[in-house]
């Protein structure tokens, strides 16, 4: 069942290696499975993305193989069986967005196992989704969630099968999210003066991520700290309209957008609080990346954000939409080193403990062994 050199071949779908945390997960995970046991590949069925480079240079193999972008393509499951036959996949890892064309293809190719990892839903989501998930859980050999609210929610929401779904949470590169100073000639190229308190967020300008919280906080915050940036990394479709309200309210030089960026390690290190308002969230890659780096998060008690950040100890959590406590947040923070100090310890040692990559892989491992075994793919 293997190949001549013994190893199990295993292929990622993905939509695309657009800059996301989805996607920055699948870049960070893929190389770093050993290669003494696995061949492991990536295929995109949208476009190839920003991070493809990324992965590139780690000599993994990338397969655009694109589907219709007009429509639902009822041919492409028979195009991406055939790929999967051509490299003899034993593994099908499908991410958010490829669960039904992707079982389809598996069912097609006889692909041993197939793993389904959901990384978050959207806010609102038509019921024909729903039934496209339980078909395809029906078919899947498992099914991970990214955090346990998510798991929760796909067994009790979406009605998953429970002895199918299993959680492994996403982790990091601690080493190159580590804390260190700000770079004065970081903040001098994004004209932040010294003296400044800088707060921000990396990710998709997006409803979801919901943006325009900070900035309403940010006005309320700069009554009592006017010295006081927000530093927006990412960009997305809600740009213009968070454009907008900050030059309605006379904010254009006290928020940055400053878009994707591929210096977020550098950035993070300049930031005295990281702020995550999301509505939905799974476990965000952006916020482990914060807290390795050092840097106190306040968060929406949203997805897996209650996994990550323990309130009062080593961040805050609020509820979503909270302007007023956002901003009353932010602003004790700021004022108080001591307390900003001790938090930003305990983040660095929770992410260090639970989240690192090596614990993410080891996961993984362990379950693409176990499926493979008991598939009988080797003794």
């Amino acid at each position: 069942m293997l190949n001549p050199d013994n190893k199990i071949n295993v292929l990622h779908i993905v939509l695309s290696l657009e800059m996301g945390g989805l996607e920055k997960v699948v870049v960070e995970c893929v190389p770093a499975f050993d290669r003494n046991i696995f061949n492991v590949e990536v295929c995109c069925i949208d476009e190839l993305g920003c991070l493809s480079e990324n992965l590139k240079n780690t000599n993994i193999n990338i397969t655009l193989l694109r589907k219709n972008q007009d429509h639902y393509d009822i041919f492409f499951p028979i195009k991406l069986s055939r790929l999967l036959r051509t490299k003899n996949i034993h593994i099908l890892h499908m991410h958010t967005g490829t669960f039904f064309i992707g079982t389809q293809a598996g069912i097609l190719a006889k692909t041993p196992v197939k793993i389904y990892t959901d990384h978050g839903r959207h806010l609102i989501e038509p019921r024909i989704i729903f039934f496209m998930d339980r078909f395809s859980g029906a078919f899947s050999d498992k099914i991970v969630a990214v955090s346990k609210e998510l798991e929760n929610y796909l067994i009790e929401v979406v009605k998953l099968p429970a002895y199918k779904t299993t959680t492994i949470i996403n982790g990091i590169d601690t080493d190159t999210f580590s804390y260190k100073p700000k770079s004065l000639q970081l903040m001098n190229k994004l004209n932040i003066p010294v003296n400044h308190n800088i707060i921000g967020t990396v990710g998709r300008l997006a409803e979801v991520k919901d943006q325009s919280t900070m900035i309403n906080a940010l006005i309320k915050v700069r009554n009592c700290l006017p010295d006081t940036i927000l530093l927006l990394i990412g960009d997305g479709p809600m740009r213009t309209e968070l454009q907008t309200l900050v030059n309605n309210n006379g904010l254009r030089d006290h928020v940055k957008f400053v878009g994707n960026r591929d210096d977020v390690p550098d950035l993070l290190n300049l930031l005295d609080i990281f702020l995550l308002t999301s509505l939905s969230e799974g476990t965000s890659i952006s916020l482990l990346e914060a807290m390795s780096s050092g840097v106190v998060p306040i968060v929406t008690k949203v997805g897996g954000n209650t996994s990550l950040v323990d309130n009062d100890i080593n961040g805050k959590i609020i509820n979503p939409k909270q302007v007023d406590k956002l901003a009353e947040d932010i602003v004790e923070l700021l004022v108080n080193d001591d307390l900003r100090s001790s938090f930003s310890k305990n983040a660095i040692n929770k992410v260090h403990e639970k989240f690192s990559l090596n614990n993410m892989i080891n996961n993984y491992t362990t379950l693409y062994l176990n499926l493979c075994k008991s598939k009988r793919l080797f003794n």
